[in-house]
């Protein structure tokens, strides 16, 4: 067995081992149909495979992303000049006689090879060769339909930021404030339209794998190279992690109140960039509850309103794809073979295989009433949790068990119910549920670092017209209040150490079903 960049094109008969990164199948069939694939060994070293339409059947199905395997007796030549997906001087072409199998080796390593903003800048990196690049989705624009010959293609443009986060704090004074232009098309396009709230709002860490480097109109362009690209949002490697760090104290829209994990708000001013300025939900109008249920076209609006209930149809969090975000279904027991393996499997829609690497996400379906009416509203995980003020993450403590009960709900959720807040909405003509993108406190009392105390009274009074506190870092905003008499996250939820067939403890039972306005009003006060 040797390793990649070992293998040379004079014999076929190689053994190897190698993870399957990534998969495509080219939508430009004029050379014929085939499953391109990306390897990679244990080093790291990458190589460009491709199974033709004679062995997608026997071969091709074999080759499933995310899995090991050892392959033998395979084609090796050169690579092609253009848009080669990695730097290897060779690329694999299987065989009647290649042999693929199973490796019993596993290493969950994404074997990134990341591109530093200073070396695409500087425009002296290969551009016939596909990089991964890892980034801030800033200023994406609405998406466009493009007439392209005789195809119409959807293409949406936004910016990249990274900065040096040798020395993040350099980053508020404007110094090593990196930004590079992309433009995607296609079904990539559509997959950043569906983010762009949450770039616009708040913060949406974009990883580009496979990219092309190019250029419009004599500037530097990143953009996806037709199908064989990978656009993943928010990923879970620690260049992401320190990205959000980095950015979360620097948010373009407001001043923002993040809730640390000991659950103390932390207060920062606000920075004037050139991504959402301050004024940017100040666009939009107050509404009551009555006046939003009657909309009749799409758009933003506030809205002042009080949970008076938890919506138990619903689960309170699901488990999502580290890979592509997107929600994901436990596979049965029975459909495991629990010799081979051990961890539960989610079937991942999206990616369209099992898999093991997930995480919990909030998605909380509350409901709220003012003196009008009542609706309800559901928040998504980036809203969530800072408004909760711990990760679903945290609370779960590592389980991976779905909801057995939906009216066991964790006593820091429950907590909700009562508290009045100002929410930032969408609407939906028809809709009966209303997505929120953003919250502020009302009637709250923050307890903040003292040598922020000055920020938060200019910025709260900066709202004229009504006791409202901005409570969010953009919409990924925090209104999670903390007073001296609070518990802290330990305090309210006991979930014990566990290993994936471990059982949430019970927390605190409740079912709300209504609440007057009368007790709602005792509560607040």
């Amino acid at each position: 067995m040797v390793y990649l960049d070992e293998i040379r094109p004079w014999k076929t008969s190689w053994l190897i081992e190698a993870k399957v990164l990534h998969t495509w199948k080219p939508s430009n069939a004029s050379f014929g149909e085939s499953l391109e694939i990306v390897l990679s060994d244990k080093k790291g070293c990458k190589i460009h495979a491709t199974c033709k339409k004679n062995y997608l059947k026997s071969l091709g199905e074999e080759c499933k992303v995310g899995e090991w395997k050892t392959l033998y007796n395979f084609q090796v030549s050169a690579a092609g000049k253009h848009y080669r997906p990695t730097q290897h001087t060779y690329k694999i072409t299987f065989i009647n006689q290649t042999v693929i199998k199973p490796s019993d080796y596993q290493n969950d390593d994404m074997f990134l090879s990341l591109a530093e903003f200073d070396s695409v800048m500087s425009e002296k990196l290969d551009n016939d060769i596909l990089i991964d690049i890892v980034g801030q989705a800033i200023e994406v624009s609405e998406i466009q339909s493009i007439q392209c010959g005789q195809k119409v293609k959807k293409k949406i443009e936004f910016q990249l930021r990274d900065i040096r986060l040798s020395n993040p704090n350099m980053f508020f004074f404007g110094i090593y404030d990196q930004r590079i232009s992309c433009c995607l098309w296609g079904t990539f396009a559509e997959d950043m339209e569906s983010h762009r709230e949450e770039a616009q709002f708040g913060v949406l860490v974009c990883l580009i794998r496979f990219a092309k480097i190019g250029a419009f109109r004599g500037n530097l362009q990143i953009s996806n190279s037709f199908d064989s690209s990978q656009l993943v949002f928010n990923p879970n490697i620690n260049e992401a992690k320190e990205l959000r760090e980095a950015f979360k104290f620097n948010d373009d829209s407001m001043s923002i109140v993040e809730t640390s994990e000991e659950g103390k708000d932390i207060v920062t001013q606000a920075n004037n960039g050139t991504g959402q300025k301050l004024s940017c939900w100040k666009e939009y109008g107050d509404k009551n509850l009555a006046e939003i249920l009657g909309c009749t076209q799409v758009e933003k609006c506030k809205v002042v309103a009080t949970i008076y209930a938890i919506d138990t149809d619903y689960a309170w969090y699901y488990f999502g794809c580290n890979l592509c975000q997107t929600r994901t279904f436990k596979v049965l027991q029975e459909d495991i073979n629990p010799s081979t393996q051990s961890r539960p499997l989610f079937w991942c829609e999206k990616c369209r295989q099992n898999v093991m690497n997930v995480t919990p996400r909030f998605k909380l379906h509350l409901i709220a009433k003012d003196d009008t009416a009542e609706a309800k509203f559901v928040l998504l995980d980036w809203i969530a949790w800072p408004v909760i003020g711990v990760k679903a993450e945290k609370i779960l403590n590592g389980s991976l068990d779905e909801v057995e009960d939906p009216e066991q709900l964790p006593e820091c959720i429950t907590e909700l119910v009562g508290k009045t807040f100002k929410f930032g909405v969408t609407l939906e003509k028809g809709s009966d549920s209303f997505k929120v993108l953003k919250v502020w406190s009302v009637y709250n009392t923050l307890m903040v670092d003292s040598q922020s105390e000055t920020i938060l009274e200019r910025e709260a009074t900066a709202i004229s017209g009504s006791e409202v506190s901005p409570l969010t870092y953009s919409d990924e905003s925090s209104s999670k209040m903390t007073t001296p008499s609070k518990r802290s996250v330990d305090d309210i939820v006991d979930i014990p150490d566990n290993t994936s067939t471990s059982k949430i403890r019970p927390l605190k039972s409740i079912k709300v079903e209504k609440m007057s306005m009368e007790e709602l009003s005792k509560k607040k006060n």
